[in-house]
């Protein structure tokens, strides 16, 4: 991170506590300085206590939770998926709608503790949410790389880990702790590498740390089942798709993009008698999905689409390829949802 973007989120920090001390988060909550729409990302809930696994992927502890929805719940009109069109399509025009602040729960991938811990706590605020399912997390019962990478690091017999060729520019030792640092840089690593070297990439990291790949018996209780995708549906919950193996859509090809989008969307309907109509990108940064990946969305049926790299729908008709939202991570508590919420003019930027 640079110095500016620390300067930035510092300032960032001074007017949130500035605006909580004074009372100035609930004068927004209660007098609107925006309409439009608030997209919240989470992918799990609960602590990462002694977990291997990739610690970034934890959002908020069910208690931080509750009081997200509860504070949601209170002071904006929280939507699921049926109430999108309304509130930002067709009604984008209407004079009422557009005095409207609307807010958004979405969860990606499919974790067990989506419906373990986060489905009660909506349940008891009768609060809708929004899914995305990765079908081979759920269906095939697959670790992802995040985690496998994670694992592999904090599993490692080594106190150095030396980051060489082809991978990364010259030769350095990395200390294997902390174990969040390097795990952050070789993921970074991932994520800008074509499909087909990825697996390489993790037979490399497996022989560089000495810990192997991370055994398939991780990811046995790891995720959600069909059955509970279900009951999820059941209750007024929506259901979308979101890849089926999780790969950045930029690092495929046009026709490796369409049947990760196409066969994601056939799975889950299958599985739970539904039709599914929209879309979260993995990862969700502005880079990782373009032009092919927008064609194979409209070719495969698809009528919404959200990323992940901070904003919100305002004034304007939305793009309904790109609803952007904003990233819930370990490092946010209540106020920080808040001032998102209240102000994401200010707050709900990258």
């Amino acid at each position: 991170m640079t110095g500016t973007a620390v300067a930035r989120l510092s300032k960032r920090q001074i007017l949130r506590q500035i605006l909580n001390r004074s009372g100035g988060l609930r004068l927004l909550e209660a007098v609107p300085a925006w309409s439009g729409l608030v997209a919240l990302n989470y992918h799990r809930i609960g602590a990462p206590t002694h977990s291997l696994l990739n610690h970034a992927l934890w959002s908020a502890s069910e208690t931080d939770f509750d009081a997200h929805v509860r504070t949601l719940k209170s002071n904006f009109d929280l939507i699921g998926l049926n109430d999108l069109n309304a509130a930002i399509g067709d009604a984008s025009r209407d004079a009422t709608r557009r005095r409207h602040r609307f807010a958004m729960i979405t969860f990606d991938d499919g974790y067990i503790d989506n419906y373990e811990l986060a489905f009660p706590i909506l349940q008891a605020h009768n609060a809708p949410a929004t899914f995305f399912i990765t079908t081979d997390f759920v269906g095939r019962r697959r670790l992802s790389w995040w985690d496998e990478i994670a694992w592999m690091v904090r599993s490692s017999p080594r106190r150095m880990l030396r980051l060489s060729t082809p991978w990364f520019d010259g030769s350095v030792d990395v200390p294997t702790e902390p174990s969040s640092v390097l795990i952050h840089r070789l993921l970074q690593t991932f994520y800008l590498l074509p499909a087909q070297q990825t697996e390489n990439y993790l037979d490399w990291i497996a022989a560089a740390t000495g810990s192997g790949r991370a055994p398939a018996v991780l990811s046995e209780t790891l995720w959600m089942n069909w059955d509970q995708v279900n009951e999820l549906a059941d209750a007024g919950m929506g259901i979308g798709a979101h890849s089926v193996t999780h790969s950045v859509m930029t690092s495929l090809s046009a026709e490796e993009q369409l049947f990760e989008i196409l066969e994601s969307r056939l799975i889950i309907e299958h599985a739970i008698g539904r039709s599914v109509s929209t879309f979260s990108y993995p990862l969700g940064r502005r880079s990782t999905f373009n032009v092919e990946t927008r064609n194979a969305l409209s070719r495969a049926g698809f009528d919404w689409a959200f990323s992940q790299y901070g904003g919100f729908v305002s004034g304007q008709p939305a793009d309904r390829f790109d609803i952007p939202r904003v990233a819930v991570e370990t490092d946010l508590d209540l106020s920080d949802v808040r001032a998102i919420c209240a102000l994401p003019q200010a707050f709900a930027r990258h």
